[in-house]
């Protein structure tokens, strides 16, 4: 069968006041501790490893930690989101592996084996997409569970379906403190009433307005069904993994295309090497994500065009059940490609990828 494309250095900070926060820090994988960065350019920002926590910041301050299972397991995590809003508050997320279509799930929740002050008193009502049920706090439910985490050591998820329950997931909060710290100084929180580590007296208004996102002139893209003649310059792949992966042909204009060819395929991703086609002469295309220094950036993974014809997605896959790797889209401003998103997870631990977090975001606006 033939394939085509589908549619579709902080922590020598300010005398760190707990010593939860200073342990966690100096035993993360990270090379560097956090940064406080006022500013943040519009460049993707990068990924942070405190021990069985993983965070991530765009360049807008929305901010994402995920709490993972240890010992590289999967089956549960929970997620911290918030904006870099100053009055925001944060959303905990908690999310465990469904078998079976639930009825009417229920999560519970308990830190250190425990009920408590600050936890939800009776299971929280979920929700199910495909094979994640995620229950939420908002609001002061979501600051008094936050609250409650820091001494704690372990959350335990337990997912309730009518008389059925299944086996509690014991998420490690090795790290969380330091993950949580490293939230509020990317989006400016330290020292003000609404960071969740640090705080202090500093009212809201004084955190910072989060940076507006880079606008794109987005010009709609379509797919070309029957691939034309190939233009001189364009070179099929001699791999025999290609031999039933079809060129992908996208218009961008009246006299321009996008040529994809297949390079290397494998079980679960496809590598394809763009060109730009323009009055029968075909350059390189270029994907490159601002602020990173990319192998190949005419090549992207598993790639399709949206059904909008607004953007160009790509989906790298660490491994098969894909809750680990790199997901990107791109606009094509009628000059060049310009990057709309990329979310990235290094750790494969069945983390959803509608959660990963965001290292990059910008909006496309329809051009023509």
């Amino acid at each position: 069968m033939k394939h085509s494309l589908s549619l579709y250095s902080f922590f020598g900070m300010l005398g760190l006041s707990f010593a939860a926060a200073g342990s966690a820090a100096a035993q993360s994988k990270s090379a560097d501790g956090p940064t406080i960065k006022s500013n943040p350019a519009a460049q993707a920002q990068s990924l942070k490893q405190f021990k069985d926590w993983t965070i991530g910041c765009d360049n807008l301050r929305t901010c994402t930690a995920l709490g993972l299972l240890p010992d590289q397991n999967a089956g549960a995590y929970v997620k911290v989101s918030r904006t870099g809003a100053g009055d925001d508050q944060p959303v905990v997320a908690f999310t465990v592996d469904a078998e079976n279509p639930a009825k009417a799930p229920q999560l519970k929740v308990l830190l250190d084996g425990m009920t408590g002050p600050g936890l939800p008193s009776k299971p929280l009502p979920a929700r199910q997409d495909g094979d994640f049920v995620t229950a939420t706090l908002t609001g002061d439910g979501a600051r008094a569970f936050l609250e409650a985490l820091r001494p704690a050591k372990t959350l335990t998820v337990q997912l309730i379906d009518g008389a059925s329950t299944g086996d509690p997931a014991i998420i490690s909060l090795a790290g969380s403190a330091a993950a949580l710290l490293y939230m509020d100084a990317q989006q400016n929180r330290l020292g003000t009433v609404t960071a969740l580590v640090q705080r202090g007296s500093a009212p809201a208004s004084s955190v910072p307005a989060a940076p507006a996102p880079p606008s794109i002139a987005a010009i709609t893209m379509s797919e070309i069904k029957t691939a034309p003649k190939r233009p001189a310059g364009i070179h099929l792949s001699k791999d025999e993994s290609c031999k039933d992966y079809d060129p992908i042909v996208v218009r961008l204009s009246p006299d321009q295309t996008l040529w994809g060819v297949c390079e290397q395929a494998a079980a679960y991703n496809f590598r394809y090497r763009f060109w730009i086609a323009d009055a029968g002469r075909a350059t390189l295309a270029a994907f490159k994500i601002p602020g990173k220094s990319d192998a190949d950036p005419a090549e992207l993974v598993s790639p399709y065009l949206l059904e909008d014809g607004l953007t160009l997605g790509a989906e790298d896959k660490g491994r098969g059940v894909g809750d680990c790797g790199e997901i990107s889209e791109w606009a094509w401003d009628g000059a060049a490609f310009q990057l709309i998103r990329f979310r990235q997870m290094n750790e494969c631990r069945g983390v959803s990828s509608n959660d990963w977090p965001a290292l990059y975001t910008a909006k496309a606006a329809r051009a023509r």
